[in-house]
């Protein structure tokens, strides 16, 4: 759960820096890249080892940063779009420890 939320939020800092126009293989899609991929990981990761109720907001949060990094924004604020995915996935977390 630790890796799946360090990974969240280094695709949140992906998503903050992107810029208006990138291209593969630039500076930001080099760290973009890895970034996404590891997150992807973690998130297969908590499929695999944690309860299943935290199977949903997980996914849910992975595919609303992904959106956030690799689409085009809509003039929205980012941390707005994210956070109702964020908080939901952190209550059921921190429920789950429990």
């Amino acid at each position: 759960m630790l890796e799946f939320i360090r990974c969240a939020l280094e695709a949140e800092g992906v998503a903050h820096a992107r810029p208006p126009r990138w291209e593969v293989g630039d500076d930001w899609y080099a760290t973009a890249r890895p970034a996404m991929d590891g997150l992807r990981i973690a998130e297969k990761s908590i499929e695999l080892l944690c309860a299943p109720d935290l199977h949903s907001p997980t996914t849910a949060y992975a595919h609303a940063l992904n959106q956030a990094v690799w689409q085009d924004r809509d003039g929205g604020n980012l941390v707005e779009r994210l956070e109702p995915f964020k908080a939901e996935f952190l209550a059921l977390a921190r429920r789950s420890l429990t």
